[in-house]
């Protein structure tokens, strides 16, 4: 298998961890969407990471369907359980960390791909606010327990670990550690992890 996209992106890395974390063997090719967007197009033609290629030859876009194939091929996982109210929570804490995701790629997007008088400060104010409303969701999961980011880790675990250190990177100002203490914790806790260490993020 061959996993397409940079671990700078959240979403490709989230997928690499779980390959990782289920010990499945994978390839990196390292390809970046600012770069790299006509070679990506080969993979996928919207030009859109992660994509994972299958020994099968097909192609899997989106990194919450890629994920659950890979937890699919993987008997006696349990990052997620196959069914019940455990699964639906940590499908939803999952959810709630790739939407902030979301928010926060659009916020990077904003000001660079509009000139300059063109950039809508309300319109990134209220992505800021939307990123802000998902942090403090997730911080109240870690306070009654639900992230124990240790060897019983699940998947919602690996999602907002991920996701804590690229927004504390590229949205500093919403994803405070002053503001967050529980999730930065996590996220340290995490990323000492060996599927972690081994998918460090580009520079």
């Amino acid at each position: 298998m061959i996993l397409v996209g940079r671990y700078a992106s959240p979403f490709v890395r989230r997928v690499a961890v779980t390959l990782q974390w289920v010990g499945m063997k994978y390839e990196h090719k390292v390809l970046s969407t600012a770069k790299d967007a006509e070679a990506i197009k080969q993979y996928n033609p919207m030009a859109k990471v992660p994509v994972l290629l299958m020994n099968n030859g097909e192609h899997l876009i989106e990194s919450a369907a890629i994920i659950e194939t890979v937890l699919e091929m993987s008997p006696g996982q349990r990052l997620l359980p196959a069914s019940g109210d455990a699964r639906r929570h940590i499908l939803q804490h999952c959810a709630i960390m790739t939407n902030t995701l979301d928010k926060a790629v659009q916020a990077i997007y904003e000001p660079v791909k509009r000139p300059a008088e063109k950039v809508h400060e309300p319109f990134l104010e209220g992505l800021r606010g939307q990123m802000h409303a998902g942090l403090v969701m997730l911080e109240a999961f870690a306070a009654r327990g639900d992230l124990p980011g240790d060897a019983n880790a699940t998947l919602a675990d690996l999602t907002v670990a991920v996701g804590w250190r690229f927004l504390n990177k590229t949205a500093p100002t919403v994803a405070q550690i002053k503001d967050f203490p529980l999730l930065a914790a996590h996220s340290a806790r995490c990323e000492a992890m060996p599927a972690f260490l081994a998918c460090q993020p580009e520079a």
